[in-house]
């Protein structure tokens, strides 16, 4: 089915002009959106060919759309072809579910900050001035407790996000690190493994207690890439529910906040604690309008045991470090400093 194909599913009307935007994440991730200039008006439709993405997921991100709009915040309504539903073609030799969005009322952070906000960047004290209110919002669908799915979001634990996905995202950056581990030499042996069975007690505690903490659905995906902006940079919502789903709150949170603090994250993250400091800044935001249970408090340490230590960057760092001893040393002792360090979150929740 060729692009014009495509936009006569949805509209009756004949294009001024369509852009054509790939956003694929390799062969086995494909995504492209066609943005449809009708001259007063504009669609976007988005077509993907993954494990992640089908009508089941888009009446679910149609449903949490809704929700978010009806808490206040601003999110493009999906729109469904003119036969009503969220069809699969043939596209490009892929069979892809296609649907359509209205086209964004707002810019996101990312092109104000690009344009408008160059020289400020819209960061206070670190981080990006409109985070505070985008994670008040997610504070605010937490606590409305959504219970209609059981489609986990790209976040989750214990569970699989892609049906393709041997294990969830936290577990396999941790196997990832232990393969490159035991490539070092045997004198590293005995600290690798101690490293090791830290983060499986550390998750075995978790998984006790995991399953009944509160959940809710969320967009969980605030980045300043989807966070949408008004001209003078203020939060107005958010859009793109591609990793959309059910989750553990305290979970989404300690799993998405060091990351999406500014745009220099992956550079300094590792850095003076800034994971930490920027998890402790996230827990005193949502407090002001989400209350933790004793559940929560008691999770939120042993999250941090599982996630940090052994997170996708140690990976990286271990590579980095090569036959270097001295590094070697240093990125073990790092990794085993995380694992078994007193952290008190209860005073910020």
């Amino acid at each position: 089915m060729d692009i014009n194909d495509i936009v006569r599913l949805f509209s009756e009307k004949t294009p001024d002009n369509i852009d054509i935007k790939n956003t694929s994440h390799g062969d086995d991730d494909f995504r492209e959106t066609l943005l449809v200039d009708f001259g007063e008006e504009k669609i976007a439709i988005k077509l993907a060919a993954n494990g992640f993405t089908d009508e089941k997921h888009l009446v679910l991100w149609e449903r949490i759309a809704k929700e978010y709009r009806d808490l206040g915040y601003y999110c493009p309504q999906y729109i469904r072809s003119l036969d009503g539903t969220f069809p699969t073609i043939v596209y490009k030799d892929r069979d892809c579910v296609v649907w359509g969005e209205e086209f964004s009322k707002y810019k996101s952070a990312e092109e104000l900050i690009n344009t408008t906000f160059s020289d400020s960047k819209l960061l206070t004290d670190g981080w990006y001035s409109f985070l505070e209110e985008a994670m008040i919002m997610d504070a605010k669908v937490a606590a409305c407790n959504f219970d209609y799915t059981d489609l986990p979001s790209a976040y989750c634990m214990f569970e699989t996000f892609d049906p393709g996905d041997k294990c969830d995202e936290t577990t396999e950056d941790a196997e990832k690190w232990l393969n490159l581990a035991k490539k070092l030499p045997e004198k590293y042996k005995n600290r690798v493994e101690r490293i090791w069975n830290n983060w499986l007690i550390a998750r075995e505690e978790l998984e006790k207690i995991y399953h009944k903490l509160p959940t809710s659905v969320f967009q969980a995906d605030i980045n300043y890439t989807n966070v949408l902006l008004d001209d003078d940079g203020h939060f107005k919502g958010v859009y793109d529910f591609n990793i959309c789903g059910r989750d553990v709150f305290i979970n989404y949170l300690l799993r998405q906040a060091p990351y999406v603090s500014t745009d220099d994250t992956y550079s300094n993250i590792g850095e003076d604690d800034n994971f930490l400091k920027r998890v402790v800044h996230a827990l005193d935001i949502v407090k002001k309008v989400y209350s933790f249970s004793d559940l929560e408090k008691k999770a939120a340490a042993l999250l941090y045991k599982c996630i940090r230590p052994l997170w996708w960057r140690a990976s990286i760092e271990l590579e980095e470090a090569g036959t270097d001893d001295a590094k070697i040393c240093r990125h073990l002792e790092a990794v085993e400093f995380e694992q078994i360090r007193e952290i008190d979150f209860s005073e910020h929740m």
